[in-house]
């Protein structure tokens, strides 16, 4: 199965525990790569404002009400699953947004639409980056600000809680599955020159990137292998096992932290690279 097909299917099927996820790092400030993206576009009333990789409406919705009820915000995806949680955590206020299912690889949009572009953390999942990166710059009026985040593959050297779960996963499941077909574009991303090189070679006139970090923090074991079996390489694996199954997994998982950690909370790093481009 094709890494598109396989990865929208998943992030479909999960994409209420995402929603949560998500909004609860959002809440904490602990999504560092998404509040850059925010930072540097500035929504504001009469913008149009294009949310790639929208998922649950993250970042869509936090625009929309930036927008004041003048100007629009579109949030595009492959998953239908994540299309209808974020319309349903839209609904009923009356915000000035749309969510519509779109493969950023082919934006359909007339060129100079959009007076800014965001993406959190959905680049590191499309098989020819650059493709995507001159479809963005196309639809982009000049002088509009484009920003990215995506997770780097190297990542800060885990927790011992973090590589606890990983292990006590992998050891009961096997490897997350490879995505051969995203190799090359995970590479570029993963470097700051090259991601930035990518942005110019698309035809921004400006282009910068930075690594932000963070710590995140849990509850204890339980709390983390809850919320962390929603991401898609854990809940990939997951799937098609019976509910009493699934659970004994995770615990095992929440055990694993137990044992470097204790029941107490605990504080784990995260990074993000960030591109702030200009059409």
């Amino acid at each position: 199965m094709k890494s598109k097909e396989f990865l929208t299917g998943v992030f479909s099927r999960n994409a209420p525990a995402y929603r949560e996820r998500l909004e609860e790092a959002m809440r904490k400030g602990q999504a560092a790569g998404r509040d850059a993206i925010l930072d540097y576009l500035k929504p504001r009333p009469g913008m149009r404002i294009l949310d790639l990789a929208c998922g649950p409406g993250t970042l869509t919705i936090p625009i929309a009400k930036d927008l004041n009820g003048g100007g629009e915000v579109i949030g595009i995806d492959l998953a239908e699953g994540m299309l209808a949680v974020a319309r349903q955590a839209a609904g009923g206020r009356s915000l000035p947004v749309r969510f519509l299912r779109m493969d950023i690889e082919n934006l359909q949009f007339p060129a100079a639409t959009f007076d800014a572009v965001s993406c959190g953390h959905g680049l590191h999942f499309l098989p020819n980056l650059g493709r995507a990166l001159r479809e963005v710059r196309r639809v982009m009026k000049p002088k509009a600000r484009f920003a990215a985040s995506i997770p780097p593959s190297d990542g800060p050297d885990p927790s011992p809680a973090v590589d606890a779960f990983r292990k006590a996963i992998d050891k009961r499941l096997g490897t997350a599955p490879g995505q051969p077909e995203l190799a090359e574009t995970r590479a570029i991303l993963s470097d700051l020159d090259r991601f930035a090189a990518a942005a110019l070679a698309a035809g921004f006139r400006f282009a910068e990137t930075e690594r932000v970090e963070v710590e995140t923090s849990w509850d204890g074991p339980g709390h983390y292998a809850a919320v962390n079996s929603s991401w898609w390489a854990f809940a990939a694996r997951l799937e098609g096992l019976s509910e009493h199954v699934r659970q004994m997994v995770v615990d095992e998982g929440a055990d694993a932290v137990r044992q470097v950690t204790g029941d107490a909370p605990f504080l784990a790093p995260a990074a993000a690279h960030v591109l702030r481009a200009e059409a």
